[in-house]
């Protein structure tokens, strides 16, 4: 199977009936700065970083398929929050690869920006797919608003509400922005570790003096290149196993041919063809 079939698969995708996000959801997540959904390519190498994959963000929706679905799991199966399996603000977790798209566990990671180690576009600190499990691969939810980051300590994360997503190691937040990043997917937006922080002036000591802040919990506003959100499934048939989703289906193929077809772009063809290829299974035709 080559990458763009495997990239292209379809994968289950969490429903929330309640809205709350939960340990071992697959979740699909966008920024907002680049309103693109994020997305990693596994043909496509971190350099100076041992075994890791790049992270993007594509302008249109793909979909919940192979490249765009992320796992989010708890960090700790015990913490100061407790140990059910509701994700929180505030709480140490783990995001990784959806386990079709690989076959190692792969797991959204940062390095600390190096001499050798950086983003390729804008140099920040870089933000890609490890294989190795490891504290860079450790991140906590804040809230956008730090006036109130310290009282949401402790609350459910509800999905789709603006969130910042910090890195522990180096305390700085996950970011896109609209820095091309030429790849074999026509060319999507960089993603790193870096905080777009705003200049205003954040009364740090008011916010002390009234116990609503305590030194550990960043307190500037965030710009847009860090601000994400984790989106679920609009109802239950998206998650369906994934035996389920890949059975053939004459109207799915008709709507994704006529959807390449509009696309202003080569890659709409390239789609088609893709598309026809992946329904030759005995590569007769």
């Amino acid at each position: 199977m080559s990458k763009y079939e495997k990239s292209y698969k379809k994968v289950p995708w969490t429903f929330s009936r309640d809205g709350l996000l939960r340990s071992g959801d697959s979740l699909m997540l966008r920024n907002k700065k680049t309103n693109g959904f994020l997305v990693m390519d596994i043909g496509d190498k971190q350099l100076g970083v041992d075994e890791a994959y790049m992270l993007t963000t594509c302008k249109e929706n793909p979909g919940p398929m192979t490249r765009s679905v992320f796992v989010i799991k708890r960090a700790e199966e015990v913490d100061i929050f407790g140990s059910d399996n509701i994700i929180r603000y505030g709480q140490k977790v783990k995001i990784e690869a959806n386990p079709y798209v690989f076959r190692k566990t792969l797991f959204v990671s940062s390095t600390p920006l190096g001499p050798q180690v950086y983003s390729p576009v804008t140099r920040h600190q870089e933000a890609s797919m490890h294989t190795k499990a490891s504290y860079n691969g450790t991140w906590i939810i804040d809230s956008v608003d730090p006036t109130f980051r310290f009282e949401t300590q402790g609350e459910p994360v509800k999905a789709s509400d603006p969130i910042l997503i910090r890195h522990c190691p180096t305390q700085h937040y996950l970011a896109s922005d609209n820095k091309r990043y030429a790849n074999d997917f026509g060319g999507e937006n960089e993603v790193c570790t870096h905080s777009f922080a705003q200049q205003k002036k954040t009364q740090n000591l008011a916010l002390e003096e009234r116990g609503a802040l305590t030194t550990d919990v960043p307190t500037k506003f965030q710009e847009d290149q860090n601000v994400f959100c984790f989106l679920t499934a609009p109802n239950e048939s998206y998650q369906a196993p994934i035996e389920e989703l890949h059975r053939f289906n004459i109207e799915d193929l008709i709507k994704e041919i006529k959807q390449k077809i509009l696309e202003r772009s080569s890659f709409g063809i390239k789609g088609i063809a893709r598309i026809f290829k992946a329904m030759d299974d005995n590569g007769n035709k």
